[in-house]
């Protein structure tokens, strides 16, 4: 963990978007001084240099904590709990804790700030962005970027071995055996996630590219329609006999990492990584990474598409301050900054922003890109069962789907496991 205070640095040369919130003001203490909690995250590591900027020209002293993901949900979920005011502003993931945090009342709603903020614009954002951060039509968090599932590959491996690449799901495999055959096995065909928790979100797009969903309409788990054991056994297939020794241990971390030693032919991951896989000082394949849409399916193409967002707390005593910088951080100025750093905009007129297109200036970013739009346009939203038990609900799906690539269980025996855990969680939701 790192706890720090941040000084002043840098004035902030653009300073639109600091104008005084309005709405829900402070309930006591200082109004200059707000408390933020952030996941480590590739919009945390890019965003934090720039926030003696925004203390500068505010006046409003930031309190930083960072953790790993796991550590900030307990310490926010730890600070919501008590009810605690000691956190102002808190890093969230609406497609998996929004509908539980909404229904508690930990969210202190934005839709007056915004409404009232000729500055910020949030009409600016994409409908799916949107629809990502609000909860029983509740703007519940500002949205820091846009990520979905996209196929990366090495440029230079598929050229050495003449494979095509893949995109489709029913040519996935047979890509990854053909690499598996003519690397004699030294190169591992594809990385993607295995950890159970994890697992899902790469999971998702598997299904809904075959036409299926999470539930069915009545609310109900999916996982005994038609299909649904053959989306299992194309996951775990791929996961087993073409993925990395221990791959039911990794998320992205691992697999980028893989990814990026070159060790691996192809990675399914978020866009997210783009900025880890093509960093010329910790990647050994920059200039060699191809990226695709995520392969299609009898539905198409139909990746995950997932915001995080910054929320202000339900408890907080310096609302006005927190605004101040919610605003700040997810303003169009700064998010045009963030680019810089890999940083996908959910902003259309910073992804339109000449400044930044200009910057797409090698093929493996201009391929990057086009991928993403994709992700916006075609994207579900529903990274998981959607529920006031998704963290549990998605254990469920990684821990049945992790068997099948273990060899201890049956896609058709994981199907059933699915069903009947998601029964009694998604039934919570009519609570």
């Amino acid at each position: 963990m790192r706890h720090k205070i941040l000084s002043a640095g840098l004035a902030l040369a653009l300073v639109g978007g600091l104008a005084a919130g309005c709405g829900g003001g402070d309930s006591g203490g200082s109004a200059n001084e707000i408390s933020l909690v952030m996941s480590n995250h590739p919009w945390q590591k890019a965003i934090e240099p720039l926030i003696p900027e925004f203390e500068k020209a505010s006046g409003v002293t930031v309190k930083v904590q960072t953790f790993a993901e796991q550590q900030a949900r307990d310490k926010i979920s730890l600070n919501l709990q008590s009810r605690s005011s000691s956190m102002d502003v808190f890093m969230t993931l609406p497609s998996r804790e929004g509908l539980q945090f909404s229904k508690a009342g930990y969210y202190a709603p934005l839709d007056d700030y915004t409404s009232k903020s000729a500055a910020y614009d949030a009409a600016d954002f994409p409908t799916a962005v949107k629809t990502g951060m609000t909860i029983q039509d509740k703007m519940i968090a500002a949205p820091v970027n846009v990520e979905g599932v996209v196929l990366y590959y090495r440029t230079d491996l598929f050229e050495q071995y003449g494979i095509t690449p893949p995109k489709t799901l029913d040519e996935l495999p047979t890509v990854a055996a053909a690499i598996k055959q003519k690397s004699g096995g030294k190169v591992t065909p594809i990385a993607l996630r295995g950890q159970s928790a994890a697992l899902p979100f790469t999971f998702g797009p598997f299904l809904h590219s075959q036409g299926l969903e999470w539930t069915k309409p009545d609310g109900t788990p999916n996982f005994d329609a038609p299909g649904a054991a053959d989306v299992i056994n194309r996951y775990a297939t791929l996961a087993k006999d073409y993925g990395p020794p221990g791959v039911v241990n990794n998320t992205f971390t691992q697999s980028s990492a893989l990814f990026a030693a070159g060790n691996a032919a192809m990675e399914l991951e978020s866009s997210n990584e783009i900025s880890s896989i093509n960093d010329p000082k910790t990647s050994k394949v920059v200039g060699k990474i191809g990226v695709l849409d995520f392969p299609a399916g009898t539905a198409g193409s139909k990746s995950t598409v997932l915001s995080w967002g910054i929320a202000m707390s339900s408890y907080s005593k310096h609302k006005d301050a927190a605004w101040k910088f919610i605003e700040w951080a997810t303003g169009k100025a700064t998010q045009l900054k963030l680019t810089t750093s890999g940083i996908a905009p959910p902003r259309t007129s910073v992804a339109q922003d000449k400044t930044y297109t200009d910057t797409l200036n090698t093929d493996t970013l201009q391929q990057w890109s086009k991928a993403l739009a994709n992700v916006q346009t075609n994207g579900s939203t529903e990274v998981g069962p959607v529920g006031v038990s998704a963290p549990e609900m998605r254990k469920v799906v990684g821990d049945a789907i992790g068997k099948v690539i273990l060899g201890q269980s049956d896609a058709t025996a994981a199907a059933r496991e699915i069903q009947d855990g998601l029964t009694p969680l998604l039934a919570k939701n009519a609570g």
